[in-house]
């Protein structure tokens, strides 16, 4: 649980002592904050109320708006869009305007050939995508591919650039490690100036990294999740199983993800992994099967509900009947 505490203390808005803002004392402090979409879920479940306002902006990514003073910041929530009579899209230009007069392309450093790092260093490294007139300038390969290992780094590579991407994954997979404030380090590509995630070739070298990449968002973003819902669920004195993303390693050396379902359970709620872990009694019969994702999702749709959450969980209220126990194994 230390590092689960960690990570969160890590990403709680800091709020200003003093009264609340006005519309003119935030204006000239406004700027856009790109982060994980599951980082602002994280902190309505952990608090239990709204957090602030954000727009998903591409892949697993979304933008918010910040207050972002030298001694404090103010995450911009909805009561404070309404108190300023001011809505979220129209605050958003002021705010990458005055992204863009914190500075250029000069603040990045190119490392070396087509490979270049940010060097702002002000928790909003990231949100320096949402001016692509800056990367366009830059000299890569392509279309500008952005990764985000943490807080204070945006990389920027080139997608015509194999071995600047596979840097720029490395970097981002080394920096991750043992960071409780962590991003989730997956690439995003800008194509026609409008991110989107950046997708390899089977045959392509980076597609490995990709892999590592999403695999350790996911069980890192389900863990954290898990032990929210947990503690809600316990609060409210609902018996509701929350079950667990877990990884496997195959006879031929790939990771494999996997959830559990058993009829003891309840209701349950499961993560989408590559397999699901199946228990049942049948006729006083143990019976038990390993069945991939889809097929559960095809042949027991009508039993699975989206609960709303991101990443997405499947409610399952109810143990399936022999005749679709059955269908499963066929």
């Amino acid at each position: 649980m230390d590092a689960f505490r960690q990570f969160l203390a890590g990403w709680l808005p800091h709020w200003p002592r003093k009264g609340p803002l006005t519309l003119d004392q935030a204006l000239p402090w406004v700027v856009p904050k790109v982060r994980p979409r599951f980082m602002y879920e994280a902190l309505s479940l952990h608090t239990g109320r709204p957090g602030p306002e954000f727009r998903p902006l591409a892949g697993v990514f979304a933008v918010s708006l910040v207050v972002d003073q030298p001694e404090w910041e103010a995450d911009v929530d909805a009561a404070m869009l309404s108190a300023w009579n001011v809505d979220f899209d129209r605050l958003m230009q002021k705010a990458r305007s005055n992204l863009l007069a914190r500075g250029g392309e000069e603040c990045f450093q190119e490392i070396g050939p087509g490979r270049f790092r940010s060097n702002w260093g002000d928790n909003l490294d990231g949100s320096r995508m949402l001016l692509p007139g800056i990367l366009r300038r830059l000299r890569v390969a392509g279309d500008p591919v952005v990764v985000l290992p943490d807080r204070d780094t945006l990389l920027v590579v080139g997608d015509q650039d194999p071995a600047a991407l596979a840097w720029a994954m490395e970097d981002a997979l080394e920096s991750m490690d043992g960071d409780p404030r962590t991003m989730n380090g997956c690439p995003l590509r800008l194509s026609h100036f409008q991110w989107e995630p950046y997708r390899a070739r089977r045959e392509h070298p980076v597609c490995p990294l990709l892999a590592r990449m999403e695999t350790r968002r996911l069980l890192t973003e389900y863990a954290h999740q898990k032990a929210l819902l947990d503690r809600r669920h316990g609060e409210a004195g609902k018996a509701i199983t929350v079950a667990p993303f877990q990884l496997e390693l195959t006879p031929a050396g790939e990771t494999r993800s996997f959830t559990v379902w058993s009829e003891s359970m309840g209701e349950a709620w499961l993560p989408v992994a590559d397999r699901v872990k199946l228990a049942w009694v049948l006729g006083g019969e143990r019976g038990r099967a390993w069945v991939p994702w889809a097929k559960v999702q095809a042949r027991l749709s009508h039993l699975l509900e989206p609960v709303g959450l991101f990443p997405e969980r499947y409610r399952f209220r109810q143990t399936p009947p022999p005749g679709l126990l059955e269908s499963l194994l066929s």
